[in-house]
């Protein structure tokens, strides 16, 4: 706390006024890594760059084998969005008041609960809308009464509120758990339901009305997050 006190009195000595009495400095708890002692007494620590150069690297492996009509270009530039976004998502999606582990099976998991796994599912909505090959601008929305689907809709409905309530209580996490939990309903909607080929026609284009909508939130909560959304992966 002394260190921000201090770099506040320098801005106001600096004359950034505005600057200074809109300072927030938000601190996150004790981050560990297991097997690593880290002491800043005996100089053991490790760099964020030795964090975010491992987290790229891992991320490669994980889209070079799960991605096979990519450029070498691509996958280096996607793998650089999704470690970085990684370590991002790991350190905001913790309470702050709360100690962060840092192991990498979780930070880099493209399966669930991650910043990996929410790029990955806004990749898929967009690979959906490249597949249908058709652009939608209406469609017949009471068609859609499947209980997966009408969930995604409510909870879509709440994003500008749980926007709000994290902006307003300054609790980001508020934002990654809300973007988990929408993947993690897309997916089960995409698991389970046909949208291309779904038929009647009308209710295809509703389903792809609402993967779009996924996509557009998804985006925009990582936006919020500071974390790119890739659109292949």
């Amino acid at each position: 706390r002394l260190a921000q006190i201090q770099l506040k009195l320098a801005l106001y000595a600096l004359g950034y006024k505005a600057q200074a009495e809109n300072l927030i400095h938000f601190a996150y708890n004790l981050v560990s890594f297991p097997g690593l002692r880290i002491s800043g007494r005996r100089g053991r620590y490790i760099t964020l760059d030795e964090v975010m150069d491992e987290a790229i690297s891992r991320a490669y492996a994980e889209v070079k084998k799960r991605s096979t009509d990519l450029s070498e270009d691509e996958m280096h530039n996607i793998s650089k969005s999704v470690g970085i976004g990684a370590v991002k998502y790991a350190l905001v999606e913790t309470d702050p008041l709360k100690p962060v582990t840092f192991t990498w099976d979780r930070v880099i998991n493209f399966e669930k609960n991650s910043g990996p796994y929410i790029q990955y599912t806004h990749a898929r909505a967009c690979s959906i809308l490249r597949r249908a090959s058709r652009q939608v601008n209406d469609a017949v929305f009471s068609l859609l009464k499947e209980p997966i689907e009408r969930e995604i809709i409510l909870m879509i409905a709440r994003f500008p509120e749980i926007f709000a309530e994290a902006t307003d209580d300054l609790e980001p996490n508020l934002i990654a758990d809300f973007a988990d939990s929408l993947a993690d309903k897309f997916n089960t909607f995409y698991a389970s339901l046909p949208v291309i080929k779904a038929e009647p026609r009308e209710l295809s284009d509703a389903r792809l009305l609402l993967v779009d909508a996924v996509r557009i939130t998804l985006r925009n909560s990582l936006k919020l997050l500071g974390i790119e959304a890739p659109q292949r992966m």
